[in-house]
């Protein structure tokens, strides 16, 4: 089978024991360095690296996931190269303007952490098999919420009260759009090809523009795992491994997870993917001015895709059963529901064996004492 052919969207009972082999390597090298005493800073790049791949793999579905959609024809070195240039102007401008921090003033509330507990270090590897069996999970919870417990509750207010909005802006935005041209959302409509080539144009713009939105708000799920400021030799190999995530989601077609935006009404024509991009973003950049707490977008994506999708069901009268309906939008949410149950699960279990994460010792997981930071790292 030629690479452009494979199905990633449901590998092969052979892939995923491939997979799981190696999360189980990931698991048993990190545990290794951890009790034995290897370097926290080390094993803080470690967990870095992971927290790429998986943040990137799950958050992609909401990021780039319409955008891999409609442009399933385009080569993935060209995606690469727009949204990786991007990505490392985004990063700089960060790096050079806040003194060598690229988290965007999401951490301000959370302390760096001087020595990492084992859970901490894990959680990238339980968000990558979460993302394998296709949850939507939040990483914000999943990650971040292991670092800044005292936040923990203004994470969950913001998130939901985010899913809220999303799910009634995406209402009225449907509303109007399929009052002003209902053949538009018709299950069978099929753009001109003259007007889906404007509109393919038009959604490279709406995806560099969502793409820095999301930057800002989750670049801080993966930079917890770094010192907060970075040197230029560790800036540089920080947007590396970055960028390679970004390049296994586009040569993956964004794997298991993109199956939640496939199954989405019309996303794989251009306008309506486009549409959906300035929305998002839009929603993304007013959260991102109104306070510094961090969120979960992946609980705003949901949230748009769910009142979109009823919304549409309900004015086009389309041939799909409500129940239909109904099932796609509580399937996401259960699923990211799921993901959340989990995420509070590792944070109570995290705060029972580390009352104090950062200096806390446990007798069943000791903490890693083989480096300490230099009082610049302080």
């Amino acid at each position: 089978m030629e690479p452009k052919d494979i199905d990633y969207q449901h590998p092969s009972l052979k892939d995923q024991v491939r997979f799981f082999l190696g999360t189980l390597l990931l698991v048993s090298l990190i545990c290794f360095g951890y009790w034995f005493g290897f370097p926290k800073y080390w094993l803080g790049w470690l967990s870095f690296a992971i927290a790429a791949f998986s943040v990137a793999g799950n958050d992609a579905v909401q990021t780039v996931g319409t955008f891999i959609e409609s442009k399933k024809s385009v080569h993935w070195f060209q995606k690469l190269t727009v949204l990786g240039s991007l990505l490392v102007i985004v990063h700089l401008f960060a790096w050079i303007s806040d003194h060598g921090e690229i988290h965007f003033q999401r951490l301000e509330n959370i302390p760096e952490t001087q020595n990492f507990n084992l859970i901490q270090l894990l959680a990238p590897v339980i968000l990558v098999v979460i993302t394998r069996l296709r949850a939507p999970v939040s990483t914000t919870f999943l990650v971040l919420g292991l670092f800044g417990g005292q936040t923990i509750e203004k994470m969950l207010t913001k998130s939901f009260f985010g899913y809220g909005l999303a799910f009634l802006i995406a209402i009225f935005v449907w509303a109007i759009l399929a009052k002003l041209d209902p053949h538009e959302y018709n299950e069978e409509h099929v753009p001109e090809p003259k007007a889906e080539l404007k509109w393919s144009r038009l959604q490279w713009l709406s995806t560099m523009y969502l793409w820095i939105a999301w930057l800002l708000q989750d670049t801080a799920n993966i930079a917890v795992f770094l010192p907060r400021k970075l040197s230029a030799l560790e800036f540089v190999s920080a947007i590396t491994v970055i960028l390679l995530a970004l390049l296994v989601i586009f040569r993956t077609n964004g794997g298991t997870i993109q199956e939640v935006v496939s199954e989405k009404s019309d996303i794989k024509w251009s306008k309506a993917a486009t549409i959906v991009d300035l929305v998002y973003g839009s929603i993304l950049f007013l959260f991102q001015y109104m306070s510094s707490v961090p969120m979960s977008t992946t609980w705003v994506f949901l949230g748009l895709l769910a009142g979109r999708e009823i919304i549409l069901n309900v004015l086009t009268y389309r041939d799909l059963p409500y129940l239909d309906t109904f099932r796609k939008v509580a399937k996401d949410v259960f699923l990211a529901t799921l993901g959340l149950l989990i995420s509070l699960f590792i944070f109570y279990l995290s705060s029972v064996l580390y009352p104090d994460s950062q200096s806390a010792h446990s007798a069943f997981f000791p903490r890693s004492e083989g480096y300490q930071l230099s009082p610049e790292r302080k």
